[in-house]
């Protein structure tokens, strides 16, 4: 482990280093043993939701292209494919029969967690007037190996697979005050919606945002499935407010229902910056994780009827090392 900084400067915002100079969690670190005990006080009645769509929803490939929904295959044995397979076929006598698959899958078309390296920035971290390809506290992309290019691999899903995400979820509806028409919630707007609904976030909560896109992506028709583009709430990440609330919040991650969690800009507004501003500050800057496409609206419905907002979360990301996104079952048990 290095006892220096990989940076001789960060950027304006961000906490790198707050918690050493090879951390590889983020805000995650404010998801400790005190934050998770503290979480089980929220198991009050022994229900559990799961949070995921099935990883084929959305049934088509709308959001981004260049995510494709899974492959189911047979897996093969001898150019056979082994589904329903009589071991007799090996073993005479034997009674077993086998199936066994193979999947093609996009890790991140469906319910998933961002990893920190996937969203990194062009920034000048060493000081010397040429901005590189930098992520999270100063890790910089070079060459591919075995778990991906090294940047990605430090900050692949496996630290967050292996430090587990388990704590309070905190659900703030933004369905039940905004609708379903597309709408960019500032900080001003999210203030409201908490205050209004008896919303208290603490460290280490995961903040998990409802805007009933994944619901509607359940229920469209395939040939409708193109209105999930210009549909429901996102963060307004050019919002300076909110971002700053984020990072003074010390929120362990965001998980929202919706594509992207913040709107995906096509083109800049000035010269120069981030298209995916919100992604910068948290992915980037702060290392805090973000969730997308969560199945959140029968949770959202059971907690408004019992006028509650918080719950247990378990959400480990499956644990390929290299992947700068992986797919989630997220439990929440209230």
């Amino acid at each position: 482990m290095s006892q220096t900084p990989r940076y001789r400067q960060r950027p304006e915002g961000s906490n790198w280093g707050d918690f050493g100079p090879d951390d590889q969690l983020g805000t995650l670190n404010h998801l400790d043993r005190a934050a998770r005990l503290a979480a089980a006080a929220e198991i009050r009645e022994g229900l559990s939701f799961s949070l995921s769509l099935p990883l084929t929803v959305p049934r088509a490939p709308v959001l981004n292209p260049r995510r494709k929904g899974p492959v189911i295959r047979p897996a093969e044995k001898n150019g056979v494919p082994v589904y329903r397979y009589p071991l007799a076929n090996d073993v005479p006598g034997a009674t077993d029969v086998i199936s066994d698959d193979s999947v093609t899958l996009s890790p991140q078309y469906s319910t998933q967690w961002d990893a920190l390296g996937h969203v990194g920035s062009l920034y000048d971290a060493r000081g010397n007037g040429t901005p590189q390809p930098t992520g999270y506290n100063g890790y910089t992309v070079s060459a591919p190996g075995r778990e991906g290019f090294a940047g990605t691999r430090d900050l692949s899903i496996a630290p967050m697979a292996r430090h587990g995400i388990q704590g309070r979820g905190v659900m703030v509806d933004l369905r039940a005050h905004f609708g379903d028409e597309q709408r960019k919630v500032t900080h001003a707007d999210l203030m409201r919606v908490m205050q209004a609904d008896g919303v208290t976030v603490r460290p280490g909560d995961v903040l998990c945002l409802h805007t009933g896109l994944a619901d509607l992506a359940l229920t469209l028709a395939d040939n409708e499935q193109h209105r999930l583009k210009t549909r429901c709430c996102v963060l307004d990440g050019g919002d300076p407010g909110l971002l700053a609330w984020i990072t003074d919040s010390r929120i362990a991650a965001i998980a929202a229902d919706n594509h992207a969690v913040e709107l995906r800009n096509h083109h800049l507004d000035t010269e120069r910056g981030a298209l995916l501003p919100l992604h910068e500050h948290c992915l980037f800057k702060l290392g805090l994780p973000l969730g997308e496409l969560w199945h959140l609206t029968p949770l959202a419905h059971w907690l408004r009827r019992n006028h509650r907002h918080a719950f247990f979360l378990t959400a480990a990301p499956m644990h390929l090392p290299g992947l700068v996104g992986a797919p989630v079952n997220p439990i929440a048990t209230v």
